[in-house]
């Protein structure tokens, strides 16, 4: 039997699905800047629902992890992980658009390679000014998801959560981000939903102490986490070696207004202690997935409750 054929053949069946419930799908590339590649191109798959939530169309921007593993999905460019392919599905089929980001499009990546990661936030922001210009998409209701470094990226862009002519995201989505790092609280005007699974590698805890300072500060920010659940919502998980920022989960880095970095007992942090700190020879394995489908049932129910 030809394996590799028939993981295409699977690959092509599943994305002609996902498409089934779509009324356009379109591959755009986009020459987009970002520190660490500069000005590049970053493919971005456009799909349009058959049967819109509403008019405009409301619009979900997807960022994959950094284990793209759920194949291509449109002709041959794009690619994404499971959780944000099985994500857009149901995005689709409950009226949305979604526009699917491969942020590591020809930059030869490998999951392990944390530092040289691109800045997924800085996509997401010219991405949304892009869009906000297509007079189909409502960018009064353009929501933003990703997992794991998508989810990373997610939690990155409260900090700055203008983009076109200052508008706004709707709504934010994080799976499974590594929550060492944050910015400082404020009353956010985005509401924030993050989802942990509590047996992570990348433990819950200093998601819960960045959620419970944001709705302190009056953010409309919460946490869900799946007890049983791994990095992948899985209940096989195990720690396996790997690299992981997850280091500092008791202590995490606060990042102020003006950028400067300080760790939540106030001491101060630099790239040197929070390498050293942060930092660990640990990652995740097992996916079985038991409970991502309540993930994206969860993440459907946000994205309908915060529309405009």
């Amino acid at each position: 039997m030809n394996y590799k054929y028939c993981y295409k053949l699977i690959s092509f069946i599943l994305f002609l699905l996902m498409v089934s419930s779509s009324g356009f799908s379109e591959t755009i590339k986009l020459e987009l800047s970002e520190k660490k590649y500069g000005t590049s191109n970053v493919p971005v798959e456009l799909i349009f629902p058959e049967k819109p939530i509403k008019k405009p169309v409301p619009l979900i921007i997807l960022q994959h992890g950094s284990t793209r593993d759920s194949g291509k999905i449109s002709n041959g460019i794009v690619q994404t992980d499971v959780q944000m392919k099985n994500l857009s599905k149901a995005s689709l089929n409950n009226g949305f658009a979604v526009a699917i980001i491969d942020a590591f499009y020809k930059k030869n990546l490998k999951a392990n390679q944390k530092n040289k990661q691109p800045d997924a936030q800085v996509y997401a922001k010219q991405i949304a000014s892009y869009f906000s210009k297509n007079t189909k998409l409502d960018p009064n209701n353009f929501f933003y998801a990703g997992f794991s470094y998508g989810g990373r990226a997610a939690v990155m862009l409260m900090n700055d959560l203008e983009f076109g002519n200052s508008k706004k995201w709707a709504g934010v989505v994080s799976l499974e981000p590594p929550c060492n790092m944050f910015y400082k609280p404020r009353n956010f005007e985005t509401p924030l939903l993050v989802i942990k699974g509590g047996e992570s590698h990348y433990e819950p805890k200093p998601c819960k102490t960045m959620i419970d300072l944001y709705s302190s500060a009056g953010a409309d920010a919460n946490l869900k986490i799946f007890p049983k659940s791994n990095h992948f919502f899985s209940h096989n998980g195990k720690i396996v070696k790997g690299v992981a920022f997850n280091g500092c989960g008791d202590n995490p880095v606060i990042i102020s207004k003006n950028n400067n970095f300080n760790f939540l007992d106030g001491s101060v942090a630099n790239p040197k202690n929070i390498r050293k700190k942060c930092f660990t020879k640990t990652s995740g394995s097992g996916k079985t997935r038991e409970d991502l489908k309540l993930v994206i049932d969860a993440s459907i129910s946000f994205f309908k409750s915060k529309l405009n």
